[in-house]
């Protein structure tokens, strides 16, 4: 019989390698290795409803404001883009002197930030036809993701630890700093938080979660498979944290009480594809990677959840084996 939490595999796609997905709600768009992609799912398949490739970048990360689309090119830099559901449109692209590493993105309404690798953090503002460069800020380690909660901006800096920082417009101001110790170069790779709790997965280390209370962070909790998983995206729905990670490690599905993770259920396709990022609609989660072989690519997936107190075999049980959820 099945377990009442379960992650099921609803759909698949590959076009590519993938590197980051983010959803606006009306379509999935996943950064790759070969361009932008915009998909639809309806609960079977994906379509694919536009793409766009501009010169010899690598597409690293995704991110949307409701009228524009960012995404960060390594090397290439930021560019923003309009997508009419058929179309992109390539807006305006910039990139710093010198090889940044264009990695994460994410904007707070008013600035949109850039996690480069080499090059730290930049601010940028977007007029709707070019981008200034407002300011830039390099810590230590290398800058893989960035989001904020609204009051801080905060980035995983790889072996430089969880870094909280805020922007006046002109200059960023370092706020905090955390790591764990012993780390690989790429300990710390992707942070994403519910308003409550700031979740960063840690390659080998697994998951952790931390509140900040704008001098220091306070480590909560922390969670890992196994050492060998190495975990690279992290996202939640608000009330359940999803991490992607390599190897044999797929997607998993966490709750956390403020002091320990639970996990719930773990699902990687088959073979060893790689899977860098998850996201999610509000009815599917998003998992991304690259392939290997014919395995990998993008999943969709639901996640079954128990009714409140309930603690039997999930009533939905039967409808999967039956092939109707």
């Amino acid at each position: 019989m099945v377990e009442y939490e379960e992650l099921i595999v609803k759909g698949q796609r590959y076009d590519g390698g993938y590197m980051n997905v983010w959803c606006d709600g009306t379509y999935i768009y996943v950064a790759g290795w070969f361009g932008i992609y915009a998909y639809t799912f309806d609960g079977t398949t994906f379509a694919l409803k536009g793409t766009h490739y501009a010169g010899d970048a690598t597409y690293m990360g995704v991110w949307g404001d409701g009228t524009y689309i960012y995404v960060a090119c390594y090397l290439e830099g930021i560019r923003a883009y309009t997508f009419d559901g058929t179309d992109f449109a390539l807006l305006d692209t910039h990139a710093v002197g010198g090889a940044y590493g264009y990695i994460g993105i994410w904007g707070d309404g008013t600035y949109i930030y850039a996690a480069c690798e080499v090059g730290g953090i930049c601010a940028y503002a977007f007029d709707g036809t070019t981008f200034a460069l407002k300011g830039t800020h390099y810590e230590a380690g290398a800058y893989y993701s960035v989001w904020g909660d609204g009051t801080y901006i905060y980035a995983a800096c790889g072996a430089g630890g969880i870094c909280a920082y805020t922007f006046d417009g002109t200059n960023f101001a370092l706020k905090g700093n955390h790591s764990i110790l012993p780390y690989p170069a790429e300990a710390y790779n992707d942070v994403w938080g519910d308003g409550t709790y700031i979740y960063v997965s840690r390659f080998d280390y697994g998951i952790c979660a931390y509140t900040f209370d704008g001098t220091n962070f306070a480590l909560k909790g922390t969670h890992c498979v196994s050492e060998d998983m190495m975990y690279q995206g992290v996202w939640g729905d608000g009330t359940y944290i999803y991490a992607a990670g390599g190897w044999e490690l797929g997607i998993c599905a966490y709750t956390f009480d403020g002091t320990t993770f639970t996990l719930l259920d773990t699902d990687h396709p088959s073979g060893f594809a790689w899977y860098y990022s998850v996201w999610g609609d509000g009815t599917y989660i998003y998992l991304v990677g690259e392939p290997e072989g014919d395995v990998g690519g993008m999943y969709a997936y639901l996640f079954l959840a128990p009714p409140a107190g309930y603690t039997g075999l999930y009533p939905g049980a039967m409808a999967k084996m039956m092939d109707v959820i």
